[in-house]
């Protein structure tokens, strides 16, 4: 929705607004959108630009200096006209919570004040410096923050991505060409496997007919490593769905749960354990199975699954999606503290569905993430060198020639 907004406002020569609040800081669930415009505009321009908006419901002018906005399938937007002379100090109130803000309004006291410091300063970075503090990534603006630890901030690629062969929108080769567009080196292609027949899951056969399909995208769409992968349903028991040998001609493998999502806690429990410990396993794919609004989270015992995840190298997802943002920054702070390390994958199944990566990424720098901790933090080279060697591995372990 913050695109749509700024999209609008740039067309209009407006200028771009900034996106606050609880959307910053990668706050899970978002009501109410947030944003800036730096401008000298008028409301009324403002309004008139969000108004050619076609998935716009509603445009109300609130005072001289706001803008709220209604969004088909979305919530509502307010817009807040900021002068220039006002925008660091906006951004700063408009961003942290009322607890982060009182504690630099506490340690600005002593220099006249927040407002004094923010007028005196051209960035945010140098409100901070100024009071002789870290900066505060958005994302860790919650209430004091004293200390900031090294975070990650991007993805040079993606592993869960479907295509038409599946349930996806796109075809392989224009899921390559977008994950390049939006700067992705490489995109692992995972259709689901055949047990999600209701997904168009496919068997080993069809997976080696797409094996073929994959490396003739890969030689079609330049500029962008293709990886071949699938995301293979954890049965009840927790074995996988396909067989080891299929597996183990795969350059990764993501696995998941998706039908019996209501067992108990130790049933759950006992279920992901196996599935991580399998040595074709790379990434247990979105392992609570929640969706927001819509779904619980399946009970497990998310440190046991972790540790067990470190010691046999198996990666646990944070999923991008915005239904899903499976692992929470919560859950994603108990699993690291085992040990664990994570994917960030935005469960793509259209080329715009590459752009929820970023959710993820914000769950992961909110749980205090270091790059050091996400597998697709890597660069192209490592990434493949890495995924080979596991897979060699795996297969000398399960006697797979």
């Amino acid at each position: 929705m913050g695109r749509l907004v700024n999209e609008a406002l740039g067309r209009a020569g407006l200028g771009e607004g900034a996106v606050v609040g609880d959307a910053r800081r990668g706050v899970e669930l978002v009501r109410d959108l947030a944003m800036l415009l730096r401008s000298p505009v008028e409301a009324a321009a403002v309004a008139a630009a969000l108004g050619k908006i076609a998935a716009c419901s509603s445009v109300e002018i609130v005072d001289a200096s706001a803008v709220r906005a209604r969004f088909e399938g979305g919530g509502p937007a307010l817009i807040r006209i900021v002068p220039p002379a006002g925008w660091v100090e906006a951004l700063l109130r408009g961003t942290g919570s009322a607890a982060h803000v009182r504690w630099l309004s506490t340690a600005a006291a002593g220099q006249g004040g927040l407002g004094a410091v923010c007028k005196a300063s051209r960035t945010e970075d140098a409100v901070y410096a100024a009071l002789g503090l870290p900066y505060a990534p958005p994302e860790l603006r919650e209430g004091p923050t004293r200390r900031v630890p090294e975070l990650v901030e991007s993805v040079t690629g993606v592993f869960h991505v479907h295509t038409t062969w599946s349930d996806g929108a796109a075809t392989i080769a224009d899921m390559a060409q977008a994950a390049k567009d939006a700067g992705f080196a490489y995109v692992g292609i995972t259709e689901h496997s055949k047990a999600a027949s209701y997904a168009g899951g496919l068997d080993a056969g069809k997976l080696r007919q797409q094996a073929r399909a994959v490396a003739q995208a890969g030689k079609a769409v330049a500029g962008v490593t293709l990886l071949h992968g699938v995301e293979v349903d954890v049965m009840l028991d927790g074995t996988l769905d396909l067989d080891d040998a299929t597996l183990a001609s795969l350059d990764f493998v993501i696995a998941s749960v998706h039908v019996g999502l209501e067992m108990s806690a130790r049933d759950m429990t006992s279920r992901l354990l196996r599935a991580v410990r399998h040595p074709l396993v790379t990434i247990l794919g979105h392992p609570t199975g929640r969706l927001l609004l819509g779904r619980k989270a399946s009970p497990f015992d998310v440190e046991a699954v972790a540790a067990a995840a470190a010691r046999n190298d198996t990666f646990l997802e944070i999923n991008a999606n915005p239904q899903r943002l499976d692992l929470g920054e919560d859950l994603v702070r108990r699993a690291a503290a085992e040990g664990a390390r994570f994917a960030i994958d935005p469960d793509a199944h259209s080329t715009r569905g590459l752009r929820d990566t970023g959710l993820g990424i914000s769950v992961a720098r909110r749980a205090g993430l270091a790059p050091s901790q996400v597998l697709n933090a890597r660069d192209t080279a490592d990434v493949v060198s890495y995924l080979a060697t596991r897979r060699r591995k795996a297969k000398r372990t399960l006697a797979i020639a």
